[in-house]
C-alpha cells in the first residue's frame, strides 16, 4: 500500500480519526451522558412537580369557586330579606305622608316591627340613622348601640362606609365582627346587605353569621388535603423518590415515607437541616432546585410554593436514582462503538478506492467548464451524465453536483437577462404611478380664492409612492375643506389607499359638510372590506374663508400646529376617533376653533417629526415647535423654512417615511 495514494490517505486519515475518536468519547462520554441521563430524569421530576402544582391550582379554583357560589348564595338570601324590609319601611312611610299617622308614630312602629322581625336562628335585622345609632334590631344587644367605632375587614368604619355607599348605589354588602369588642378574632364573623331608606335617611341591614360557610370551605379544605394525601402517597419518583407536601402551620399533609420521616431534620455538611434549607426558599411559585448531602445521600430536591394554601410541595429523589440508567447506558455504548468502530474501518477502505476513480473526470470537466459558452444548450458528456448514477454517494453527487452547477450557470445568466427587462420595465411602472399619484393631488385654488386664503402643501413619498395624502377644495357653501392623513404602510399598497381615502373625501363632501359626519362615513366605508387591516390617521377640516371659523375632526393623526401672529405657537389637542378602516360604526367628535386674522395653520405627517440623522436621532415635536414660532409668512415661504431644515437636520440619511405637509394662512 503506496502511502503517497489519496486511497491509503484517506484510509489512513479515517483510522487516526476514529482512534481519536475513540479514546476522545471513552474520556468524555460517562461525565456527558451521566449529566444528559441526570439532567432527563431530573425534567422527569420536574414534569411531575409541574403536574402536581397544576392539580393543587385545579383543586385550589374548585375550592375558591364553591365558597364563591357559596357567598352570591347567601347574599341572593340576604337581599331577598332586605327587599322585604325595604317595602314593609316603605308602607310605614306612606301611611305618615298620607297623614293616617303622625311621621313619629310611623317610624315608632317601624322599629317594632324590625325588632320583632324574626328570621332565622343566626340571621336579623337592623336600622341605624345618620347618628351611627341602632334604631332598632332583632338582636336586643344591638338597640341604642353607637356603631361609629365598629370597622369591618376592610378597616373601613362600618356604618359611615355604608351609608355612603347604599346612599350612592342603593345597597352594599360588608363583613364584620359582633360585638364591637371583640374585633381582635374572639367575636362572631358575620356579613350583611345594607340598605339605604331615602325618606327617613336610615340604613337597614340584614346580618348573617358567616360560620356556616366558613365551616363548610374549611370541610372542603380537609377534603381536598384527603385526596391529594391519597394520590401522592403512593407516588414513587425514579426507584425510590418521593414527593411531600409541608404547611405553613407545621402540618404534613402529604408526609414522607415512614423510612425518610427523619430526612428533614438531617444536616448537610455544614450543619444546616433540609427543613431550614427549604424554609429559605422563595421562588414566588416557580421550582427550585438544590442538592442535599445530609441523611444517607445525596439528593435531588425540587421545591415549589403554592402560595393559595400556604402550601411547600418537595420532590426528593436519590441521586444514585439518578446515575443508574447512566451507568447502564455506558456499559451497552461501550459495546456498540466497539463494533461499529470496526465496521467503519472496513468501510473506509472500500469507499476510498471507489472515491478515487471518478475525481480525475470530473476534474478534467470542472477545467474545460469555465471555457464554454454559457448562454448555449448544455452538452455535457455522455461519461460525465452517467457519473450520478453509476455513483450513489458522495461522488455521485459531487457529479450531480458539477452537473446542477452547469445547469444553474445557464439558467442563471437567462433569469438574469429577464429580471433586468423585467426591472427595467417594473421601474418604468413605478414612475407611471408616481405620476398619477402626484396628478391625483389638488389643482391650485382659484385667483378669488386665493385672495381669501394663503395656501401651500408639499408633499415628499418615501419610495416612488407613498401613502400620506392631502387634499384641499371649495365646498358649495364656499367653505374650504382640507384633509391630510397617513396610511399605515408604504409603496403601492399606501398608495392605493391613499387614491381610495382621497375619492371617499371628496365624495362624501358632496353631500356632507360636518367633519365628524364625512370622517364617520369615510370610516365606515374602509372598514367594510379591509382583508388587509390598513388604516390611516386622517384629519378633515372646513375652514370659514370669511369668519376664520375652522371645524375639524381628527382621527388618530398628529395634532396641527397653529401660529399666532406674534409667533406663539399651539396645537390642537383634541382627539374626535380612532384612525379609520379600524372599526365600523363609529362615532366622531367634532372639534372648531377660529383662526384670527394673520393666523397660520399648519398640518403634517410623522414623517417630519420622526426625521432621523445619521445618528438615528428623531428631528422630533420641539425642533419643529421651535421652527413654527416665528411671526407669520407667506404660506410657502414657511413650507420651504421648515422642509430646509429637516433636510439640513437628516444631513444626508435616506428618508424613512413619506413628509406631507400643508400650511394655510389666513390674511
Amino acid at each position: 500500500m503506496s502511502l503517497r495514494s489519496l486511497r491509503s490517505k484517506i484510509f489512513l486519515l479515517v483510522v487516526a480519526l476514529l482512534l481519536a475518536v475513540a479514546a476522545f468519547v471513552m474520556l468524555t462520554s460517562q461525565r456527558n451522558v451521566t449529566r444528559t441521563v441526570m439532567n432527563s430524569e431530573r425534567h422527569a421530576v420536574s414534569n411531575v412537580m409541574e403536574l402536581v402544582l397544576r392539580d393543587a391550582e385545579a383543586r385550589w379554583g374548585a375550592l375558591l369557586a364553591d365558597k364563591i357560589s357559596t357567598v352570591r348564595s347567601g347574599r341572593r338570601q340576604l337581599m331577598q330579606s332586605g327587599t322585604v324590609v325595604a317595602a314593609a319601611l316603605g308602607a310605614y312611610a306612606d301611611l305618615a305622608e298620607r297623614g293616617i299617622m303622625t311621621p313619629g308614630a310611623a317610624k315608632g312602629m317601624a322599629r317594632a316591627w324590625i325588632n320583632h322581625l324574626k328570621l332565622d336562628d343566626r340571621r336579623y335585622a337592623f336600622v341605624y340613622d345618620a347618628d351611627f345609632q341602632v334604631l332598632a334590631s332583632g338582636n336586643p344587644d344591638m338597640i341604642d348601640r353607637d356603631l361609629s367605632s365598629l370597622s369591618d375587614f376592610k378597616n373601613r368604619p362600618l356604618a359611615q362606609a355604608l351609608l355612603e355607599e347604599s346612599r350612592t348605589s342603593g345597597y352594599g354588602f360588608a363583613i364584620y365582627r359582633w360585638p364591637p369588642s371583640a374585633q381582635r378574632g374572639d367575636g362572631e364573623t358575620r356579613y350583611a346587605y345594607f340598605g339605604y331608606f331615602r325618606p327617613w335617611n336610615w340604613v337597614f341591614a340584614i346580618s348573617d353569621s358567616a360560620q356556616d360557610v366558613i365551616e363548610q370551605i374549611e370541610t372542603r379544605r380537609e377534603q381536598l388535603e384527603n385526596s391529594v394525601r391519597d394520590t401522592l402517597s403512593k407516588l414513587t419518583l425514579a426507584q425510590s423518590g418521593f414527593i411531600f407536601i409541608a404547611a405553613d402551620d407545621g402540618r404534613m399533609i402529604v408526609p414522607p415515607p415512614e423510612a425518610r420521616a427523619g430526612l428533614l431534620d438531617a444536616k448537610d455538611g455544614g450543619g444546616e437541616t433540609l427543613r431550614a434549607l427549604l424554609a429559605r426558599q422563595d421562588g414566588g411559585g416557580k421550582l427550585q432546585s438544590l442538592r442535599f448531602e445530609g441523611g444517607d445521600g445525596p439528593w435531588q430536591i425540587e421545591s415549589a410554593r403554592f402560595a393559595p394554601l400556604g402550601w411547600t410541595v418537595v420532590a426528593v429523589v436519590p441521586e444514585s436514582d439518578l446515575t443508574a440508567p447512566a451507568r447502564e447506558l455506558l456499559n451497552r455504548q461501550a459495546l456498540i462503538f466497539v463494533g461499529m468502530m470496526l465496521v467503519a474501518l472496513v468501510c473506509a477502505w472500500l469507499v476510498a478506492a471507489r472515491i478515487v476513480r471518478p475525481l480525475e473526470t470530473l476534474t478534467h470537466y470542472a477545467r474545460l467548464l469555465p471555457e464554454q459558452d454559457l448562454t448555449a444548450e448544455s452538452a455535457v458528456p455522455a461519461h460525465i451524465a452517467a457519473l450520478p448514477d453509476r455513483h450513489k454517494d458522495e461522488v455521485g453527487r459531487l457529479a450531480a453536483s458539477f452537473l446542477f452547477m452547469d445547469r444553474k450557470l445557464r439558467e442563471n445568466v437567462a433569469r438574469l437577462m429577464r429580471e433586468t427587462t423585467a426591472r427595467e420595465r417594473f421601474e418604468s411602472e413605478l414612475n407611471i404611478a408616481r405620476a398619477i399619484q402626484l396628478g391625483l393631488l389638488p389643482v391650485p385654488l382659484s385667483p378669488i380664492t386665493r385672495e381669501q386664503i394663503d395656501l401651500n402643501a408639499v408633499m415628499l413619498p418615501a419610495k416612488e409612492v407613498g401613502g400620506d395624502l392631502y387634499d384641499y377644495f371649495t365646498l358649495p357653501d364656499g367653505r374650504l375643506c382640507l384633509a391630510i392623513g397617513d396610511v399605515s404602510d408604504k409603496g403601492v399598497p399606501a398608495a392605493l389607499f391613499m387614491a381610495v381615502t382621497r375619492t371617499l373625501i371628496r365624495a362624501t363632501a358632496e353631500d356632507e359638510t360636518d367633519p365628524a359626519l364625512i370622517m364617520q362615513k369615510i370610516n365606515n366605508r374602509l372598514s367594510e372590506n379591509n382583508p388587509n387591516m390598513m388604516f390611516v390617521t386622517l384629519l378633515i377640516g372646513v375652514l370659514d374663508m370669511t369668519t376664520g371659523e375652522l371645524k375639524w375632526a381628527n382621527a388618530g393623526h398628529l395634532p396641527p400646529a397653529v401660529v399666532g401672529a406674534d409667533g406663539v405657537v399651539r396645537l390642537l389637542e383634541g382627539r374626535s376617533g380612532p384612525a379609520c378602516g379600524v372599526q365600523e360604526d363609529l362615532t366622531y367628535r367634532c372639534l372648531s376653533t377660529v383662526l384670527a386674522p394673520g393666523e397660520m395653520l399648519v398640518g403634517y405627517t410623522d414623517g417630519i417629526t420622526e426625521a432621523v440623522n445619521p445618528q438615528n436621532a428623531q428631528y422630533g415635536d420641539p425642533r419643529l415647535l421651535a421652527v413654527l414660532s416665528n411671526p407669520p409668512v407667506p404660506a410657502a415661504n414657511l413650507a420651504k423654512r421648515l422642509l430646509e431644515d429637516v433636510q439640513a437636520f437628516a444631513d444626508g440619511a435616506e428618508q424613512s417615511d413619506d413628509i406631507t405637509l400643508i400650511v394655510i394662512r389666513r390674511p
